[in-house]
């Protein structure tokens, strides 16, 4: 099945903690070392992670004395979206849909390439229209009891 990169699951970690302080405590600034020990990153692994996300935009650093992150926007105008393609920039459920690998012999006249587009319509779709902030709000929900198992939280619903 389709996995997301630590990277990924760190940056959209980090991006959930800062829309959390956020709500809390306004804008002020997030030590690093504060949000890497509030969700259990490496601090040097979420420092890469807080760069790129920089980079992209996304989050605002500062350095020195007092310093540290908060988001660039607000949180409801991030797109998981967003975070994904600052991490990630592309990301393809297979090789044969990504703009410069068509080696394939049946390029464009493969079903299984057309099944390979449909998955990666649907995860963007999901990608484009959830927020940080609505992962913000899944977590505080979540975060007080009942607590879920993983498997409860993937069971159909109806």
């Amino acid at each position: 099945m389709l996995k997301i990169s630590q990277k990924t699951e760190y940056a959209t970690r980090a991006m959930v903690e800062l829309a959390l302080r956020r709500f809390r405590d306004g804008d002020a600034l997030v030590p690093a070392r504060s949000l890497a020990d509030a969700q259990h990153i490496p601090l040097r692994f979420l420092e890469q992670q807080l760069g790129a996300l920089h980079k992209a935009g996304l989050v605002e650093s500062f350095r020195g004395a007092g310093g540290g992150c908060r988001l660039a926007k607000d949180p409801a105008a991030i797109r998981v979206a967003d975070v994904v393609d600052a991490i990630e920039g592309p990301l393809y459920p297979m090789h044969c849909l990504e703009d410069e690998e068509h080696k394939c012999f049946q390029d464009s006249h493969c079903g299984l390439q057309e099944l390979w587009g449909d998955v990666h319509l649907a995860i963007r779709e999901v990608f484009e229209k959830t927020t940080v902030a609505d992962l913000a709000e899944r977590h505080r929900r979540l975060a007080e009891p009942p607590l879920w198992s993983p498997s409860e939280l993937i069971r159909p619903r109806g």
